[in-house]
């Protein structure tokens, strides 16, 4: 098998995690950076630090994204442009605009374009998907995903703007998860509280929260917190109840799962890292494998939900969405 072919834009943590996975998953990997870090990162892992988008695209079979929001949309435009397959980490874009901008480009040059929502790949929530699609939970859904997160005291000032901050950053991981297992989302109702004062939750410094109403019928709560310690760097949580059984999970645990009721019964399913598993998935659909379990279209409506939550919670009013997802 040929070797893979990536540009990775960024030297972050994120970067430095997908850099990793992609060695590991046998990829050769160019690191491109406007930060100046894209040297020292590259050096560390045995990759090539290039000086210039570029370069980091040509030739290349995919540019892997993880560089600040705000630039997704001129990267991901340019790596389409140049017939390059593209990974971005979440968001693809902070505007619905742009992200649907990004995908029409995407489907009309026929480019594979992989959102990294790492959170799909997590034993736990693989696990769930599982379960919820066989049918073992029975029907009528009820769900709450939590998912808490250490960010530095300045990043809290963006949740109070009418972007949304906390709620089109890191809602997105349970949006996406809900989205995953319970299908199109007609309906949001979010709400957020920024630089709340000691003591908090958890010491939580922003919470957002939103009802999600999916065209399944089935309901999702999602409670997204940044906190002001990084100890653990970040918890996710989870319990959903349907008809037949009720499936529980807290990354806090010493199991992965736990699960009571109907013919779910069991626990203990333990994995490698999401980014491992994630990469490597992707890495395979760039030589020809399968598919991997989300695409374009996940990423676009993942952006439309948490845009509708951002709105919601700006007027107070709950955002109703077509099945399609625009609202």
């Amino acid at each position: 098998m040929r070797r893979l072919e990536v540009a990775l834009i960024g030297a972050g943590l994120i970067a430095r995690l997908h850099l990793d996975a992609w060695i590991s998953a046998g990829a050769s990997v160019r690191v491109y950076s406007k930060d100046g870090r894209a040297e020292d990162l590259a050096r560390e892992f045995g990759a090539k630090a290039v000086g210039s988008l570029d370069d980091a695209l040509n030739g290349v079979d995919a540019v892997d994204i993880c560089s600040p929001t705000g630039t997704h949309h001129e990267i991901a435009m340019a790596a389409i442009a140049a017939g390059v397959g593209v990974v971005c980490e979440k968001p693809l874009s902070a505007d619905v605009a742009e992200a649907e901008e990004i995908v029409a480009a995407a489907e009309q040059a026929g480019v594979r374009l992989i959102p990294a929502h790492d959170i799909r790949f997590a034993p736990a929530f693989a696990r769930l998907h599982e379960l919820v699609a066989a049918g073992d939970l029975g029907t009528g859904a009820v769900a709450r995903f939590a998912v808490a997160g250490y960010h530095p005291r300045p990043w809290t000032g963006h949740a109070s703007a009418r972007s949304g901050g906390i709620l089109t950053d890191q809602m997105l991981h349970a949006v996406d998860i809900a989205y995953w297992i319970f299908g199109d989302v007609v309906r949001v109702h979010a709400c957020y509280q920024g630089e709340i004062a000691a003591p908090a939750p958890q010491g939580a410094v922003a919470v957002g929260t939103a009802v999600l109403t999916h065209a399944s019928g089935a309901l999702s709560q999602i409670v997204s917190r940044w906190t002001a310690t990084p100890h653990p760097p970040i918890r996710v949580a989870f319990q959903v109840s349907g008809t037949c059984g009720t499936v529980l999970h807290d990354s806090e645990w010493p199991q992965e799962i736990q699960t009571y009721g109907g013919e779910a019964g069991g626990r203990g399913y333990f994995g490698e890292t999401p980014f491992a598993s994630e990469i490597r998935e992707f890495a395979q659909a760039f030589l020809g494998g399968p598919e991997p379990r989300l695409g374009s279209r996940d990423a676009l409506a993942a952006v439309r939900i948490t845009q509708a939550a951002a709105e919601s919670a700006w007027t107070g009013r709950a955002v109703e969405l077509s099945v399609e997802g625009a609202a």
